[in-house]
């Protein structure tokens, strides 16, 4: 990279520091006055699942061709972040997270350029706050591994032919697990310095100016919590998507907050890595961040209107189902897991909301409605229900499951911006 690599104006400083919750063990909990069944049914469904404790991998770190024309290969954090601090000083790291197996470097071409028509609006709007561009390709075999340094060494000369003055890192790493991608940039990200990290995954389309708005939005809010874009849900072929979107058009599921497809989030909100025990990326953000004693419980937890990010509803059935009990899982785990004040929030207000009479009527849309709304909280919740009952009996058996399966829509087309001309 050269010297006409841009530096900030002036520092990008954040607000003070956000009050984060924390997890509490698996083993050794205290009681911290939580009542006695709870505690007990929350500790024994949170030794059900017993993962291992990181997601951390062997990451190759490629960075563009310097003027010998090869690819150097830093084989740790430390080395990648000497090398891109020594032409910019990045604000914000913004990650974009693939696989091989995701489909020709062709299509994965047609993505980043979209992504980086997204950043160099960002960097229009915001030219006080440089970003670095992460690009992660996961791979499951030694093939794919070669393979995966073979396109990041293309998407990111791409990126510099495109953006030239943008700072550029690619990640090679054995999936799956985004969180193993995120993990190895927001290593690199807090070595930079950078106070805010976020990531778009590879199968949603945003509308223009989408990532300028988290941008604008985060900064102006001092560069603390987590923003994201709102989601704006399209229905494929599959019974099971139409079906879906309907219940989800009623029920008002746990969305108003930021999710994982399209986020900005402080990166104190992540130091370290999010743990082994979490698979959902947007639901760790959001358990650090609820606050239930806040005026605002989600007041660090913002959507932004007028940013846009466009996606598909569910998939084949068989595929929808495998997801849904990963999705149940992820909650169960987190409502074991996490601060009493905070899963009572969260189950009621965001989970469950609307399912009466556990949790209260919901009348705003009218009668019929809120009663549409229980039921569909009421089938939904007997599904959460038998999961929690497998993961109860797994930790009181000592038989805990070690994994959640990974669950993609293998017969789901990645949406891209035709699909968006249709709607």
């Amino acid at each position: 990279m050269t010297s006409e690599i841009a530096r900030p104006a002036a520092p990008v400083r954040p607000g003070p520091p956000v009050r984060l919750n924390e997890p509490l063990p698996p083993f050794g909990r205290k009681r911290s006055g939580e009542p006695l069944p709870t505690h007990l049914i929350r500790t024994i469904m949170a030794r059900g699942f017993r993962p291992p404790a990181s997601w951390s991998v062997p990451v190759r770190h490629v960075l563009p061709d310097g003027p010998s024309g090869e690819a150097p290969l830093p084989g740790h954090a430390r080395a990648a972040a000497d090398a891109l601090r020594a032409d910019v000083r990045p604000a914000l790291a913004l990650i974009a997270p693939t696989y091989v197996s995701r489909g020709p470097l062709a299509d994965q071409e047609k993505r980043l350029d979209a992504l980086l028509e997204q950043v160099a609006g960002l960097t229009e709007a915001q030219p006080d706050a440089p970003v670095v561009l992460f690009v992660g390709m996961q791979w499951s075999s030694p093939e794919e591994e070669d393979e995966s340094v073979r396109r990041l060494r293309a998407l990111l000369g791409r990126a510099r032919a495109r953006l030239p003055r943008l700072a550029v890192c690619g990640l090679s790493l054995p999936g799956p697990g985004k969180p193993r991608t995120l993990n190895a940039a927001v290593e690199v990200a807090e070595l930079l310095g950078c106070v805010g990290v976020g990531w778009v995954d590879d199968d949603v389309v945003l509308e223009p100016g989408c990532l300028a708005a988290l941008a604008r939005d985060f900064l102006a809010g001092g560069c603390r919590g987590a923003v994201g874009a709102t989601k704006v849900p399209h229905t494929k072929a599959f019974a099971t998507s139409r079906l879906l979107a309907r219940a989800k058009e009623i029920a008002a599921p746990a969305t108003a907050y930021p999710h994982g497809c399209c986020i900005l989030v402080a990166t104190d909100v992540l130091s370290g890595g999010m743990p082994g025990r979490y698979i959902s990326d947007d639901g760790y953000v959001c358990f650090r961040l609820l606050d239930p004693e806040a005026p605002d419980p989600l007041g660090r937890l913002r959507l932004v209107p007028d940013a846009l990010c466009h996606y598909h509803v569910a998939g084949p059935a068989g595929e929808t189902r495998r997801r849904i009990r990963r999705l149940l899982l992820n909650h169960l785990v987190d409502l074991a897991d996490w601060p009493l004040p905070v899963v009572r929030h969260y189950f009621r207000h965001l989970l469950f909301s609307g399912m009466w009479p556990l949790t209260g009527f919901d009348a705003a849309d009218g009668r019929r409605r809120g009663v549409q709304k229980a039921a569909i909280k009421w089938l939904y919740f007997a599904w959460f229900a038998g999961i929690g009952t497998e993961l109860f009996l797994r930790g009181l058996t000592g038989r805990p499951l070690y994994r959640v399966e990974w669950a993609p829509y293998s017969a789901l087309a990645p949406f891209t911006p035709a699909d968006q001309e249709r709607r």
